[in-house]
């Protein structure tokens, strides 16, 4: 059984966007899953991109506009918004509260891109090193 917590996994931080990886190749082999938890400042967005696998967000709370390819429509909590694979696609917090989401994408990706889109430490780590 894999326990995996927010705190003690690895992160990338960019544009006001703090994004959790939590079930992926890297942090618990995962071969076809990953999961990430994704905090968004007010202001902050997610700039239009793809990839392979086709992916899910699950708003935890906040609201926001969200980009599928020529689309563009408000999110908020309780949403749950599905691309496919090689979809274009964004998020920008548009309200005045943190922007939280989770999101899942199948096929996993492959434990060199969770290293390279996931460089930073934990919290954990990064807070122990500096105690």
């Amino acid at each position: 059984m894999n326990i995996l917590k927010r705190n003690s996994s690895p992160r990338y931080k960019r544009d006001d966007i703090t994004s959790h990886l939590l079930v992926s190749a890297l942090t618990c082999s995962a071969e076809n899953l990953t999961i990430t938890l994704v905090e968004m400042e007010p202001g902050g967005f997610q700039h239009v991109h793809y990839h392979n696998p086709e992916q899910m967000y699950y708003i935890l709370e906040g609201s926001g506009i969200m980009t599928v390819d020529d689309e563009r429509k408000p999110v908020q909590a309780g949403d749950c918004i599905y691309f496919p694979s090689r979809a274009r696609h964004g998020l920008e917090n548009t309200g005045g509260t943190v922007l939280r989401y989770l999101s899942a994408a199948s096929p996993s990706f492959t434990e060199e891109q969770c290293r390279k889109a996931w460089p930073l430490p934990s919290e954990d780590e990064e807070n122990s090193r500096g105690a």
